[in-house]
Order: C-alpha cells, then structure tokens, then sequence
C-alpha cells in the first residue's frame, strides 16, 4: 500500500515549500522535485547553479540546484514528521538531455518505478505510514500560504543566500574549510547544516 500526494505547500519555521510529488509508504519517503527543462542540463551534487544549454550552445540559462532544493523540501518534511532517516530524494526531468554527475538519483521519468523498487527495506509500521500520511494530507487540504506567497519567499531565500544568512535557520553562513575546500557554513551547526559553495 502507498499514498501519493501531488503538489503539496508545507510550512515550517516560518519557511515555506513546494513538493511536487511524495509517495509514501512502509519501505520510506520518497520526495520528487520535477523540472520541466528541455536542452542539455549540466550540473554535479555539490553545484549551487546548474546549466541549461539550448539551441546547439548558443543559448545557456542557470538555475539554482533541484538537489538543494530538494534537500530544502526533506529538511522541512523531516520538523514536521520528527525523523530524517526515511527519505529518498529523486530529480526528475522528462525532457531534457542529463549530462549530469550526481550520487543523488537524477533521472528521467520512466525510470521512477526503477528507482522506487530500490528501495524495499522496511522502515515503518502500516500505523506510522498512515499517521505521516494523515499529517501531511492537512498541509495539502488546509494551505497554510498561498502560491504568490511561496513565491515571494523564494525570491527572500536567494537575497538571504547572496547575503550569507542561513535560509532555513536565519543565521549568519560562517566561511569554513573542510576536506574538499572552503564553504559557508550555517553558524547554528549541528542543529542546521546548510552549506553554500563559495
């Protein structure tokens, strides 16, 4: 057994997100972030902007990662469940040409069913489904934001990303360095642990 839920606006800590797809059931929680782009995408795990390339390069569009914002999107889906440990992430692009290289699935959409049958471990009881279910099907009947809202947040959220304020927490990004070079850090690590590429 499994519930689906399409479009869901989902509120928490006075931040607000758009899923476009969850399916849920007893092997986790799989959320899908669905990109519309067509053209050759280009981007990696850590890469804050990824690449569009149109009309044979002639024409290249960025935008800002579907894997930090799906990491968004759990982040806020794990506050309001109370766990961090069941979900999946999947980007999904229907039409484009993947010329990416990520440990996190991105991938096209008759490869869903694939990736979603990966996944057969059980780690919640039919009760603890039902009731994850039941609480993000309030999110969805009773929106607690509108869509010209959430969008006027996401613009906020990149000013405060130029601005080196933390978007989930709110809290200075402290420049640090770690194995692979220099990022910025939310200050209010372990409990946020948002990173940005310098």
């Amino acid at each position: 057994k499994k519930y689906v839920i399409n479009d869901l606006m989902i509120v928490n800590d006075g931040k607000s997100s758009q899923i476009d797809h969850l399916i849920i059931n007893r092997t986790g929680i799989f959320v899908i972030e669905t990109k519309n782009y067509s053209g050759r995408i280009y981007g990696d795990e850590k890469q804050k902007e990824w690449t569009q390339v149109l009309s044979y390069g002639k024409v290249k569009n960025k935008f800002y990662s579907p894997i930090l914002q799906n990491k968004t999107h759990i982040y806020s889906l794990s506050k309001i469940i109370g766990r961090s440990d069941c979900f999946v992430s999947m980007i999904v692009f229907p039409k484009a040409q993947l010329m990416t290289k990520t440990i996190t699935d991105v991938i096209y959409i008759h490869e869903i069913r694939r990736i979603y049958k990966q996944h057969s471990k059980i780690i919640f009881t039919v009760d603890e489904m039902n009731s994850i279910y039941n609480k993000l099907l309030e999110y969805k009947l009773n929106p607690q934001i509108s869509l010209k809202e959430h969008v006027q947040e996401i613009k906020q959220m990149k000013r405060d990303i130029d601005n080196n304020i933390c978007p989930r927490c709110g809290k200075p990004l402290i420049l640090r360095k770690g194995q692979y070079g220099q990022f910025y850090g939310c200050n209010g690590y372990p409990e946020c642990k948002f990173k940005k590429t310098v």
